[in-house]
């Protein structure tokens, strides 16, 4: 950053009441510049300034990019050091569960998908569908406990041959120990490539497969 004092008159040697900054003998703290010290020692800067030669307006303009970064990386590590802000950094790599029923086949011939359930299910069963909308594939889970519940597809059909790889989505049905219906709802199963920060929502995760970026309090599950 261009000194504002290198290009003041050479008989400007003090700064305006109240911009001196704190002796040695002050707490090491008191000797940072701030937003308001560095305003101030614009504007006098500006008002100072031989008109006749004025600052270069691209060493003016370089100023004000470098305060404005040097102010926005201060904001993000304030954001980031929250403890909302720790938790959405650390699941970065991660593959969490969120709303929606949508598998993802990749070319390695495998889908994750996630599910709760209200209570404790006998026999839980997923149909797999394909952009169409025609079912292609059937899992029988089994019994499962209450809660949510992960599971993976190897992107086979129903006639035992591997699906192209792609979008298909799922839906889930189970019963209980009297052959009652047991609540069961799906989520999508993403990577979380990166998060942002800076929303009304707080930190919002940037996922892959496609799905939408989501806010952190969405996640149901994390993997």
């Amino acid at each position: 950053m261009t000194s504002a004092a290198s290009t003041l008159p050479a008989s400007v040697v003090t700064l305006p009441t109240g911009t001196q900054l704190a002796s040695n003998s002050s707490n090491s703290t008191s000797a940072l510049l701030n937003e308001n010290d560095f305003l101030t020692l614009l504007t006098t800067q500006l008002e100072k300034q031989d008109p006749l030669n004025p600052q270069s307006p691209s060493d003016f303009a370089a100023e004000l990019a470098q305060f404005s970064t040097a102010s926005g990386v201060q904001n993000l590590n304030s954001t980031v050091t929250t403890t909302s802000g720790l938790q959405a950094a650390s699941l970065v790599g991660h593959n969490v569960a969120v709303a929606g029923n949508t598998l993802s086949l990749g070319d390695g011939g495998n889908a994750a998908g996630a599910l709760q359930l209200s209570a404790a299910a006998t026999d839980v069963s997923v149909q797999i569908s394909n952009a169409q909308g025609k079912i292609v594939a059937t899992l029988d889970l089994g019994a499962m406990p209450a809660g949510t519940q992960n599971f993976t597809w190897s992107g086979q059909g129903s006639n035992g041959q591997a699906l192209a790889s792609g979008t298909y989505s799922f839906a889930v049905s189970a019963t209980g120990a009297k052959g009652a219906s047991v609540t069961a709802t799906p989520y999508a199963v993403a990577p979380v490539t990166a998060v942002s920060f800076g929303g009304s929502n707080g930190a919002t995760l940037e996922l892959g497969n496609g799905i939408a970026p989501t806010a952190l309090s969405a996640v149901q599950q994390v993997f």
